[in-house]
């Protein structure tokens, strides 16, 4: 009985260390692959370095090689300093039958990028803007945006304006510390500002027409970095274009724009996507018409009620017409034939209104689409301005007032005039 007893003891101790043995086994095999694990991410973040690194080389490059200067002799552009990968070269005199959405910006608001191709999806030329002491960090954001999101990559055409140094330029270098690049910084508010608080005026209308230039498409819609169209916007547009003929031959000397009723709505609401939900957050108070507070008559002949009152409905149409009226700065869809904008107009006043103004001398009509729109997101005040606003606004009044004599020579046979 006692040698049965001692037998039993043996076999539980014999199992145990077997089971021991097992546990030890699957603890290396686990530790093991962990290593294994551990080295795959190394590899994979050493990959992504040496790509990220590889790609911000090819920017610098590409910047030595195709700057050339403004024709004022203050601005170096690199057109095409990331063009869209998805988008084919066209030759000189051919366009896309599409429409691209064309932005400018100063680089730390390039962030706003990412929300704008989510709603376009479709071609974007965007123009940038940063100073000698920017540009590394404004090519490395760049980077960024085109390695972490293929729709950026595969849509968005990146143009670039620069200061010409007084000096030697510096060199450019990744950014010493660099936030991942998938990790964007979001400017604080009063950082919002210094698209015209920088040491260098910005030259938004320049910017304009180089982003204008980078666009390989029929029609634009040229739009400011923190405005976002309505969903399905550019489809809608281009089912009509298509329905209506608008990409063939015969109808290229057609003088129509097509505006896009533009509003603001608060922080802390989401940016409406279509027309039933911006109606819903006007009732509720949450959203108004561009501009209201700070100058309603620059958008006033929108005729933002009648526009309202037009029940939502599928695609885009043509609501009315609207005779353009002094100051009214509307945000439109046009050929991109149009006329560019004067780029002696440079930080904040008349830089936009200059333009249309020459439109409506030149003899375009202005039709409002009944559904698309766009949204600013946060009310416009007085205090969502850099310090010397009031004295851009002189300057540049004073340059309008010289600009609207020139165009009478300009186009002599036209009998419109812009007041």
């Amino acid at each position: 009985m006692q040698h049965f007893l001692w037998g039993k003891v043996v076999l539980v101790l014999v199992a145990v260390v077997a089971v021991l043995q097992v546990v030890h086994l699957i603890l290396l095999s686990r530790l093991e692959a962990r290593h294994h694990h551990h080295d795959d991410q190394s590899d994979q973040l050493a990959s992504a370095g040496n790509e990220v690194e590889a790609a911000f080389a090819v920017l610098v490059r590409s910047l030595h090689q195709g700057r050339v200067l403004d024709s004022s002799g203050e601005y170096q552009l690199v057109p095409n300093l990331a063009p869209a990968t998805r988008l084919p070269q066209l030759r000189v005199s051919s366009s896309l039958p599409d429409i691209a959405l064309v932005t400018q910006c100063s680089f730390n608001h390039l962030h706003r990028v990412v929300t704008l191709i989510q709603r376009w999806q479709g071609p974007i030329s965007v123009a940038v803007f940063a100073e000698d002491h920017d540009l590394s960090e404004a090519l490395w954001t760049i980077v960024g945006l085109r390695l972490c999101y293929s729709a950026i990559r595969h849509n968005v055409s990146f143009q670039l304006v620069s200061p010409l140094p007084a000096g030697g330029r510096p060199p450019l270098s990744v950014p010493q510390d660099p936030a991942h690049p998938c990790q964007l910084p979001t400017p604080s508010r009063s950082e919002q500002q210094r698209n015209y608080a920088g040491s260098r005026r910005f030259p938004n209308n320049l910017l304009r027409n180089v982003a204008r230039r980078g666009a390989a498409t029929e029609f634009v819609l040229v739009v400011d970095i923190d405005m976002l169209p309505s969903v399905n916007l550019r489809q809608d547009f281009y089912d009509f274009a298509v329905k209506n003929r608008l990409f063939t031959e015969s109808h290229r000397e057609d003088k129509t724009v097509y505006v896009v009723p533009a509003f603001e709505v608060r922080e802390t609401v989401p940016v409406p996507r279509h027309k039933a939900e911006l109606l819903q957050l006007a009732d509720q108070g949450h959203l108004r018409p561009f501009y209201i507070e700070l100058c309603w008559k620059c958008q006033v002949h929108t005729d933002y009620e009648a526009w309202q009152k037009e029940p939502p409905s599928s695609g885009v149409a043509p609501l009315f017409e609207v005779l353009w009226k002094d100051p009214w700065e509307p945000f439109y869809i046009a050929r991109n034939s149009v006329p560019f904008y004067d780029e002696r107009f440079k930080q904040y006043g008349f830089n936009r209104i200059s333009q249309v103004c020459e439109l409506h001398v030149a003899g375009y009509k202005f039709s409002v689409l009944n559904n698309g729109f766009l949204v600013h997101h946060g009310l416009k005040t007085a205090t969502s301005f850099h310090v010397n606003k009031d004295m851009d606004q002189e300057r540049n009044r004073m340059l309008f007032r010289q600009f609207k004599t020139e165009l009478r020579d300009k186009y002599p046979e036209s009998s419109r005039r812009c007041y």
